[in-house]
């Protein structure tokens, strides 16, 4: 009777697989599920994640021709342009203007026209003075930086292609609030300041101390200098005007970029959101942000990037308008076409609609 129980036992217990064999079974059942994941969440990424279209911007011709814009029968024009054929855009080549609010009434004092060639993994960076001058009736101030705030970025880019020939194809717009903020998430920025900094606005709240040398700025000391023009003692030649300080904020942003790309950012993500999504403004879309942003994976900023500077004048008299920023054909085409051009053939002065002034303070 006990031995029947025995055999009966043994017959209900079904033999054991090895431990190794279990262990890998597990496993094996594990990496099928991880290989499922990986190729679901990549098939997302590639569905979320496309190539942007780039838009069919209006044309230089008709951007002239249109009255909030311009004034055929003004003859102050170093060039108009011209109706031979027009030149195609490369492949993987966008372009941006960067915007930066100064004072509260909502002028874009920080203008920067940047071009992203992302097959060849090359930015351009260029700034445009603030008091630049351009063709417009909508508005007898005639300096670009008032456009935004007064007309809208549609305007703005409009100008920016009319006056130099270059597309812009998106706008990123950001207030004081947010460039400290970024900043200061990002835990301070490194930058060398050339020369002793020393200004004093009451009105504004604002006051600029700093030694020339390198410093690590939170985010807002980096606002402090990135708006620095000139000493108190500026009448003395103490200070570095408008070209300095578009230099700095390059700088500057340039050194923010440099940091974002080389941070583990994963973990980073909400914040940026959060600071996006309060202080900027943009037309690109989640798609595009996307795509630029896992392009920008394998940037190298300090093989990749080109900066240059528009030569011109800033002591120019146009209308009454006293210290307007303009520009000779042959002294910027190289700049444009060096760092920003996105076409397949360099611009010329057809290209360009200069406004000439009426007479500089200086000879």
């Amino acid at each position: 009777m006990a031995q029947t129980e025995r055999q009966g036992s043994s017959r209900r217990r079904p033999p054991q697989r090895p431990l190794l064999l279990r262990i890998g079974i597990v496993l094996y059942k594990i990496l099928v599920i991880l290989s499922a994941l990986i190729v679901g969440a990549y098939l997302i990424w590639k569905l979320m994640i496309k190539t942007p279209e780039i838009q069919t911007n209006v044309s230089s011709q008709s951007v002239q021709s249109q009255s909030t814009l311009s004034d055929s029968s003004d003859p102050d024009i170093s060039a108009p342009h011209s109706d031979s054929t027009q030149p195609t855009r490369r492949k993987g080549v966008y372009t941006f203007v960067l915007l930066g609010k100064d004072r509260e009434s909502g002028n874009t004092d920080t203008i920067i026209m940047v071009t992203y060639d992302t097959k060849e993994q090359k930015v351009g960076m260029v700034s445009v003075p603030r008091d630049t001058i351009v063709r417009r009736t909508w508005s007898k101030n005639p300096k670009i930086n008032g456009a935004y705030a007064l007309q809208g970025p549609d305007t703005l880019k409009q100008e920016l292609e009319q006056t130099f020939g270059v597309p812009i194809d998106y706008y990123i717009w950001i207030n004081l609030k947010g460039f400290i903020a970024l900043v200061d998430y990002l835990q301070g920025v490194d930058v060398y300041i050339p020369e002793d900094m020393n200004y004093d606005d009451p009105y504004q709240d604002l006051h600029i101390h700093y030694k020339a040398g390198q410093h690590h700025l939170n985010g807002q000391q980096a606002m402090e200098v990135i708006r620095f023009r000139h000493n108190n003692d500026s009448d003395g030649g103490g200070g570095y005007n408008d070209d300095g300080r578009t230099n700095m904020q390059r700088q500057v942003l340039v050194a923010l970029a440099k940091k974002v790309l080389s941070w583990n950012s994963l973990t980073k993500v909400q914040g940026f959101l959060d600071i996006f999504q309060t202080y900027v403004k943009t037309d690109l879309t989640t798609q595009e942000m996307l795509y630029f942003a896992s392009q920008a994976v394998g940037l190298d900023l300090d093989n990749g990037l080109h900066q240059g500077k528009l030569e011109g004048r800033g002591d120019g008299i146009y209308r009454g308008w006293k210290w307007c920023y303009v520009f000779k054909p042959e002294d910027i085409l190289p700049t444009l076409n060096e760092c920003l051009n996105p076409y397949n053939k360099d611009l010329t002065a057809e290209d360009l609609d200069l406004i000439v002034p009426d007479r500089y303070y200086f000879k």
